[in-house]
């Protein structure tokens, strides 16, 4: 499989809110074709449709304000019970590679990519060769050890990862495997990645609703203040 050439990435942002995420990180992705999806969260006892015809040009005109000097966005406004599967769904419409949640970063040049294991590797590595193809960046590849298990198979993990973009042309030097000391991997990641501009995850363990966003991911998500590429695993 290529890197990837041009990322296709969907942004989901909340328009019932009146905070305006920030969207620079979009500006350091490189070529990449961006979906802002704008959902509006609907109570589980309300009608999406009513919640709709009361709110609907409010949160047109919020996503506007969002996507204002970005032209080239494709927006997306959905009223929802199911932010989770409203993604999943809106992702699979739009062929994405990648789900974006934002936050504040000015630069691409540090990227950490926790690694969980084989599943999902082939296109987490080759997004990441892509952004450190279109950028100066430099990518720590991480693995958390479980308590008590063996530290050689967390390496064989890395080192294969790192001979993979190596492949893709990425210079060694720009790539490092890290081990961590083994506990809560979520807490591991998190305290890890507010060190750096980017954090790459991978989904692996898809399931019919909660595909992309699962309980370790939004943890890990909701705990780092930088953005989180999380790429999607549709093979």
């Amino acid at each position: 499989m290529p890197p990837v050439d041009e990322l296709n990435v969907l942004v989901p942002v909340d328009v019932s809110k009146p905070e305006t995420p920030p969207l620079e990180v979009v500006d350091l992705l490189g070529p990449s074709r961006v979906v802002l999806l704008g959902y509006f969260p609907v109570p589980r006892q309300a009608e999406p449709a009513l919640i709709k015809d009361e709110y609907e040009a409010d949160a047109e005109g919020r996503l506007r304000e969002i996507a204002e000097g970005r032209p080239d966005l494709t927006e997306v406004l959905v009223f929802t019970h199911d932010r989770e599967a409203t993604i999943d769904r809106v992702a699979d419409q739009y062929d994405c590679d990648a789900v974006l949640s934002t936050g504040h970063v000015d630069e691409l040049e540090r990227i950490l990519v926790p690694l969980r294991g084989d599943a999902n590797l082939e296109r987490i590595v080759s997004v990441v060769a892509s952004l450190l193809d279109v950028s100066g960046a430099t990518a720590t590849l991480f693995h958390a050890v479980a308590e008590g298990a063996d530290p050689s198979q967390g390496e064989f993990l890395l080192r294969g990862a790192i001979d993979r973009l190596a492949d893709y042309g990425i210079d060694e030097g720009r790539v490092d495997g890290r081990l961590g000391e083994g506990g809560d991997p979520s807490a591991e990641i998190a305290a890890l990645g507010n060190e750096y501009d980017l954090v790459v995850l991978g989904e692996t363990e898809p399931s019919l609703v909660d595909r992309i966003i699962g309980d370790l991911l939004s943890r890990i998500v909701e705990n780092v203040d930088r953005p989180a590429l999380i790429v999607r695993d549709v093979e």
